[in-house]
């Protein structure tokens, strides 16, 4: 995993993908698409919300889920799914690995 952070500009390059950083009292935004009865998707919830990340929770139905597919042009088979900056992340490890990236400047 590449995590590095951008001539101190405020965003972090982890993955191949630019991310805006937290400054001050500003919370970054998150969408957590969930399905029901998903422990994964409360542990990704409680992961970024640590990270001080607003998060809007989508439950997936079969259209959410198609739209997302569409718009990453990706099949998606899985909960969570998590956008931070417009950018589909993944699900738990992959924002596992971005909260705790070589330099993150992220709290775990």
């Amino acid at each position: 995993m590449d995590a590095c952070l951008d001539n101190g500009d405020n965003r972090i390059f982890h993955s191949g993908i630019l991310f805006n950083v937290d400054t001050g009292n500003i919370k970054m935004k998150a969408t957590v698409y969930t399905g029901l009865a998903c422990s994964w998707c409360d542990r990704v919830k409680a992961l970024l919300k640590d990270n001080d990340y607003e998060i809007e929770e989508i439950q997936v139905n079969k259209a959410i889920l198609e739209d997302l597919q569409t718009k990453f042009n990706k099949v998606i088979r899985t909960v969570p799914q998590v956008i931070i900056d417009d950018v589909l992340v993944g699900g738990y490890h992959e924002v596992e690995d971005l909260m705790k990236g070589t330099t993150s400047v992220n709290k775990i």
